[in-house]
Order: structure tokens, then sequence, then C-alpha cells
């Protein structure tokens, strides 16, 4: 594998390096700008998505805000006001962390609505649904309280705070807890992720290194200056703000291959291809390491021709196992992954209970005392609240077991790979197959699918957050304990700030029935009408065999090449791009990757690494341009367009 020169190998001035109060508030007021402005952009504007993805395009336009605007400003104004690389790194450790709430979030409102406002005897939710469900943690719609958020408050009537202070309450504890979880476990793995197993994290890297420094005397930084970089802008930023000229003239051709999956039909019974170029997906995938690169789009294409095989000869389901393989080789990745980092585990137990003084843990965002008691302590009570809600302890924890697999192997993935929409499927259906619903009491199911106000999950919720936060940390000098205190109380304020604006907009906006989003008009209903599918045919579930049959495969395969992955340092298959290789994020991005690959393979046999090195220069003009076209494509949706936008960026 080639070398390639990163900004934390730079050496670095220490004091600006040092976490300062500017930065913290600075990532602080981001956190609480970006989720008041997220609601806003998706549910009144219809325009770009700035967050929803595991580097949010919002935390890249502050970031470039900050380097490429307002620092050339003060360098000739106020010099010592200048924001530091360090400053920087500061806040997108907090921007990453918050930056992940809406992926959450943005369900939960939508989900604890519905049961008391939709239930009929049409949909037998007050049957089957509600019976079953702790009121407590559900928005009573007495005096037409939910009503209103979903059609808009009548004139003369006030805020239902009884309706919703109750609910909200437990629901910020668990997602709170849930945070604490996310960012303990984060500090726990970051030194064997990012020192022991030397990960990419292609979304720290680029964003880094559009934050160094200018040479003495220079407004901007040297790479500004550079011909690549205005070649990488002008390509990108021609091609999206063309694409914005449609917004006033329709029939104008326009490149409708950028960020819209465009079907490749192969033959009859075979999924399609999607054939999507997404300039976002390419940056980023210049940082990832070859190998995976390959795997990712290899393990993709394996994976639809087996399902199209399967189905002309009508064997499985029609995914052909595909998603089933991946699944449970995605757990055997995952824990794999656990047993080589024991020794590291071990050492922070250690050094938790005072046994092992001589380790150092002054450059983590949290001691490892802090670390490891502040887990145990989110699991508990996330155990206990997941069993008040009627929920049986071995289904608890058997939800919770598979959560945290799907926390863990989301933020490795993301920090492998670089893929910035990567999730996988959701732990209340994986948890059902499991269990087996004819194992499972009437309560244990309903609490088990009002989980699914929790569905952002599948993207590891915070914890790819954390994991990138940490490593952005890497870059400051001496101890991170303000910010990682500054991170955890970011992500408090986003969950708040967001949970508040979305219930502004339902109560004296156009109403959640007015949102246009799939959360409000679908999602939210969804995992109550499987509870109601679930119980009433309970007795005739069975375990499907040929399910195992094909899990054991993705075991098997997953062991497989993870042996030839450690033992060959030749072998070309990375297991990650097995486990998630029919995921739809997967599906839409396999083009993108695979243009990645191909022209940094060309590249580097080419002119090796001191060409790649230079591309980079390219890739930072590019991404640099994307997000200065998005902007201005939102711009004109807000003066021209609004409540009718258009998504120039909104990752799969």
């Amino acid at each position: 594998m080639h070398q390639q020169e990163t900004l934390a190998s730079v050496p670095q001035d220490a004091a600006s390096l040092s976490v300062r109060g500017r930065a913290v508030a600075c990532g602080l007021a981001f956190a609480v700008i970006a989720n008041a402005f997220e609601p806003v952009a998706n549910y009144l504007i219809h325009s770009s998505a700035f967050a929803r993805s595991h580097l949010p395009l919002g935390l890249l336009v502050a970031v470039l805000f900050l380097a490429l605007v307002l620092n050339p400003i003060l360098r000739t104004w106020k010099a010592r006001w200048v924001f530091s690389r360090g400053d920087l790194a500061a806040v997108m450790a907090i921007g990453f962390f918050a930056g992940t709430i809406p992926n959450l979030a943005l369900r939960v409102l939508a989900v604890i609505s519905a049961p008391d406002y939709f239930a009929s005897p049409e949909n037998e939710w007050p049957t089957y649904v509600l019976p079953n469900l702790q009121r407590w943690l559900i928005p009573s719609n007495a005096g037409d309280g939910i009503a209103m958020f979903y059609r808009g408050i009548e004139p003369g009537r006030s805020f239902p705070l009884d309706a919703w202070a109750g609910p909200l309450l437990w629901w910020f504890s668990l997602i709170i807890a849930l945070m604490g979880a996310c960012l303990t476990g984060g500090v726990i793995l970051r030194k064997q992720w990012s020192e022991n197993e030397r990960l990419a994290y292609p979304l720290v890297e680029l964003p880094l290194l559009l934050s160094q420094d200018p040479e003495p005397g220079q407004a901007f930084p040297e790479f500004v200056r550079q011909r690549g970089f205005w070649i990488g802008f002008a390509v990108t930023a021609f091609i999206l703000l063309w694409n914005t000229l449609a917004f006033f003239f329709p029939n104008l051709p326009s490149f409708g291959f950028l960020g819209r999956n465009m079907p490749l039909a192969l033959s009859r019974g075979f999924p399609d291809l999607f054939i999507r170029f997404d300039p976002y997906i390419i940056c980023f995938a210049w940082f990832t390491p070859l190998e995976i690169l390959f795997s990712m789009w290899f393990f993709h294409v394996l994976g639809t021709v087996q399902a199209g095989v399967s189905n002309r000869i009508g064997v499985g389901p029609s995914d052909g196992g595909v998603v089933t393989q991946a699944n449970y080789g995605f757990f055997i990745f995952v824990l794999w992954g656990l047993w080589m980092a024991r020794s590291h585990v071990t050492d922070v137990w250690r050094k938790a209970v005072g046994k092992a003084p001589q380790i150092d843990d002054t450059s983590e965002l949290l001691s490892y005392r802090t670390a490891a008691f502040g887990f145990l302590l989110a699991a508990v009570y996330i155990f206990f609240w997941l069993c008040r809600t009627r929920m049986s302890p071995f289904v608890a924890l058997m939800f919770m077991l598979v959560t945290g697999v799907l926390y863990v192997g989301i933020a490795k993935i993301v920090a492998l790979s670089g893929l910035v929409s990567l999730r996988w499927s959701g732990a209340t259906g994986t948890v059902k197959n499991l269990v087996g619903i004819p194992n499972m009491s009437d309560t244990s199911v309903a609490s088990l699918n009002q989980m699914g106000a929790l569905y952002g999950v599948a993207k590891g919720f915070a914890m790819p957050g954390t994991a990138h936060g940490s490593r952005a940390a890497e870059t400051l000098t001496g101890s991170r304990r303000r910010l990682g205190s500054a991170v955890f109380v970011g992500g408090i304020v986003a969950l708040l700030v967001l949970c508040g604006v979305t219930l502004a907009l339902g109560y004296y906006g156009p109403g959640a029935q007015n949102f246009g989003d799939y959360n409000y008009t679908q999602g939210n209903r969804d995992f109550f009408n499987y509870t109601v599918i679930n119980i009433k045919n309970r007795a005739e579930e069975s375990r499907d065999w040929t399910t195992v049959a094909f899990g054991m495969f993705g075991i098997a395969v997953t062991t497989l090449l993870i042996l030839l992955n450690q033992r060959f340092p030749w072998w070309p298959l990375h297991p990650a791009g097995f486990t998630v290789s029919l995921q739809y994020p997967t599906r839409a991005s396999f083009f993108s990757v695979f243009l990645a690959w191909l022209f940094k393979t060309i590249v580097l046999r080419v002119g090796g690494v001191d060409l790649y090195n230079r591309s980079r220069t390219v890739v930072l003009g590019a991404i640099v341009g994307y997000v200065v076209a998005v902007v201005i494509g939102f711009g004109l949706d807000v003066a021209f367009f609004w409540g009718q936008g258009h998504s120039l960026h909104g990752p799969p």
C-alpha cells in the first residue's frame, strides 16, 4: 500500500494546536445553527440536504468559511483572531458529533406522535398496538394536541406542553444515554483504530487538508494558488451551476447523471446497476485505500450477479440471499475487530480501575476511567429503560447487542471507506429474526417495533461522528478533556434545538402533514403496522432455514476474507466490502466508487505516489467548487423557489 503525507504528520506550532475557547464556542454555535437550519431546509424550502450524512455538508461549509473566507480577512485586519488549524480541528470534532443528530432525531417526533393520532378501527392499532405500549412514551392527542402538530395550531390555542413534556423527557433521556455510549465507546476504540490499525479516515483527511495554514505573509493556503485547485473547482462548480439554470429554464439540457440513480438494466431477473455520478463521494473516495475501493464495487457487482442468477433459477429470496449473507458477515467482521482490540480494551479497563497508571490517556477526549464507567452506566440505563417499556430482558439485551454491533461496524467501515451515507439494516428486524416472533410476548413485539423511532441507528447514530471527531482532535496538543465535554454538550444542545424547531414548524408553520417528508407520510406508521402483522400472524411464523443457510454462508465467506486479508498482504479483497454489498447506499455509490478506484489506479500506475499527492490539489478544488455551487443553488431556492426547492446535494 502506498504511503501518503497526512496533515497530522506535518509538524505544527504547539500553541496553535491547543483547545481554545473560541473554537469551542464556534463548534457549539455550529451545533445550534446546523440543527435549527436542517428542519427549515428540509420541511419548508425542500432544498439540498445539509445534514444526514457522516460528514454533513453543513460542517464542510463551516470549515471552508472559517478557513478560506474569514481567516484571510482576519489575517489582514486582526491576525491574533485568526482560527488556527487546531481551532478548526476542534470545530470539526464538535461538528462531527452534533451533525449526526438529524440522522436519528428527525424520525423520533414523527414516530412517537403517530400511535394516538392515527389509531383507528381500520388499522387495528387500538387492538394490537396501544394496549401493548406504555402510554407515558406516547404524546396524547387529547384536545387535539397532536392533531394541531400535523395540521397547524388553531387560533387562540397554546402549545400543548402537557402532551409532549413527559414523553420527550423519557425519549431524550434514552437518546442522551445513547450519545454517551457512542462518545465513551468511540474514546475507548480510538487508539485501536487510529494508531494500531491505522484506518484511513477519508472524511477527516480532506477537511483537515483544506484547513492548513498559509505560508508567512500569505492570505491563503498554498493549494489555493495552484492551477490544479482551480481546474477541480471549475469542473464541479460549472456542472452544478449549469444544472441550476434548469431551475429557471426547465427545457435547458442539463447533466442528468449528476446525483441521480440512472438504472442500467442487465437482464431479466437481475437487479439494476445504478449509474450515479456523485462528486461528493468521489472526492472522499480519493483518500481511500485502493483495496477498500475495489472491494466495495467488486462485491456489489458480484452480489448483483448472485441475486440475478438466484432469481432466474428460482432459488432463495429476491435478493438471492445477498443481504442476509452480508448481515451475518457484518456481525463476524465487527466481532473479529473487537477480538483484535482485546489487548487495548484490557489496557483501557486496567487504567480505569487504577491498575495501570503507566498507560497514558491524556490524548483522549475523555479519561479512560470516565469512558469505561460512563459506557457501563449508559448501558445499564438503556437496558432498564427498554425493560421499563415492557420489553423482555432477553429481547432488550439482544436489541442492545445488535445495536452495539451496528454502531461499531458502521463507524469502522466509514472510517475505512469514506462512504458518506453508509447505513445498515435496522436493528428491529434483525432482532425479530434472531429471537423469533413466536418466542416474543405482545409487549416485546410492540416495544421492539416502537424502537423504529430510533431508525437513525441504521447509520450508527453518533458512533461514526465520535470516531471521526476523535480523529480530527488528534491534531490538537495537550489535554483534550475540555473538548470532550464540549462535544457531549454540543450533542445535547443539537438534540434540543432540532426537536424544538421541528415542533415549532409543525404547530406554527405548515403542519407536519405538509412537511413533504417520508417520516411524516409513511415512515411514522410502518413500524406500528408491523406490530399488527407480527402479533396477528405469530402462530404462522416459522424460522426460515433457507435464510439461516445463506447467513452461515455469509459467515464462512467473511471469515475466509478476514484470514486471507491478514495473512497475505497482496490479497486485493477486504471483508468490509462484502458486509455492505447490497445496501442501498452501496448500490447508489457503486459507480462513483468505481470511477475513483479506476482513476486513482491509473494515477498511481502512471505517476506513482508523487503524482497522486499532486492530484489531491485537484480534489481539494473539486470539493470546494461543489460546496460553493450547492450553497449558491440553495440561495436561489430561498430567493425564488421557497417550498419548491431543488436538491443539488442529496447523498444516498
